[in-house]
């Protein structure tokens, strides 16, 4: 058994909550979405977390017997961790809210999505607690969803890119050198995924690669990241497929600098990319700092 409070003080203490700004993504979308669905999303939210949107979201029991992670807390993850949690365990996720981004093969999706009413139902019923940590995670050097893409690649961070919350998105990082097609396969294997998109153009040598978890289609930062040396970007999605006049003006405007980038363009869905930190670089935390062994809940679909 572990002490709730115990955990979730030294999870603040390592992304820095008590001087981080509200989360720059959350604060607009946790309100928004729980406003379109009629659900005063304040009633079984934490005050700390009402006001950071990171941190403790749902408090439950204060003994923890597990403690389970996962990217996002969607439909099929919170099914899977309410078939499994023991009143006080504690879930960990990237993202407070699902998000749904489409696919490669042309499907567009919806968007943010909040968690519904009967799961809330059935985490605050059951004692259980939900920790979520968004920007800090992706800005952390030490757990991080870019630093782990780094380190996964055997990577060495020579640059940083993309402001966000209290520090950077994108990491530039040096690499042994590879081939577009074996970033590819490098690709499939670190994030465990079948399907990679991707676009711009094929190098037959590979040095210095951009890394941003989650959604990275902003161009922008693309050519930024170019402009510091990069010859391949990788992240979550290069194309975000998200229904509206706003995620089809993004997706053209990739389309449009694919066409002209010198870099090649590595999209392993959202998901993918930033569930890597929570196998990887939190598991280890998790492990020095509190002997605690998380279980991984992993999407069944990884494009959705």
């Amino acid at each position: 058994m572990a002490q709730l409070q115990i955990l979730v003080d030294d999870l603040d203490r390592l992304f820095e909550l008590a001087t981080a700004a509200p989360d720059i993504a959350m604060s607009r979308h946790v309100p928004r979405v729980y406003a379109e669905a009629g659900v005063d999303w304040r009633r079984w939210a934490t005050p700390e977390f009402a006001e950071r949107f990171n941190g403790l979201m749902i408090r439950g029991r204060g003994e923890v017997g597990q403690v389970f992670a996962a990217c996002f807390p969607s439909t099929e993850i919170l099914e899977q961790w309410l078939a499994l949690a023991r009143p006080g365990d504690l879930l960990v996720t990237h993202h407070p809210i699902d998000v749904r981004n489409g696919h490669p093969d042309g499907r567009w999706a919806e968007g943010f999505v909040p968690i519904g009413s009967r799961h809330l139902a059935a985490i605050t019923g059951r004692g259980l607690s939900v920790y979520a940590v968004h920007a800090p995670m992706d800005t952390s050097l030490e757990v991080g969803t870019a630093a782990a893409i780094v380190e996964a690649l055997d990577g060495t961070v020579c640059g940083r890119f993309w402001p966000y919350g209290n520090g950077f998105a994108g990491l530039l990082c040096r690499v042994p050198p590879l081939s577009s097609a074996e970033l590819v396969a490098a690709a499939r294997r670190i994030f465990k995924v079948e399907l990679v998109e991707v676009a711009g153009p094929r190098r037959a040598a590979i040095e210095r690669i951009a890394v941003v978890g989650g959604i990275g289609d902003r161009v922008s930062e693309m050519t930024a990241a170019e402009e510091l040396g990069a010859q391949a970007w990788l992240t979550g999605e290069i194309h975000v497929r998200i229904e509206g006049d706003y995620g089809r003006r993004k997706h053209a405007d990739v389309r449009a600098f694919a066409a002209r980038t010198t870099m090649t363009l590595v999209g392993v869905s959202h998901a993918a990319s930033e569930q890597l930190v929570l196998r990887t670089q939190l598991t280890r935390w998790l492990a020095e700092r509190h002997g605690l062994s998380p279980l991984l809940l992993d999407e069944p679909r990884w494009w959705r």
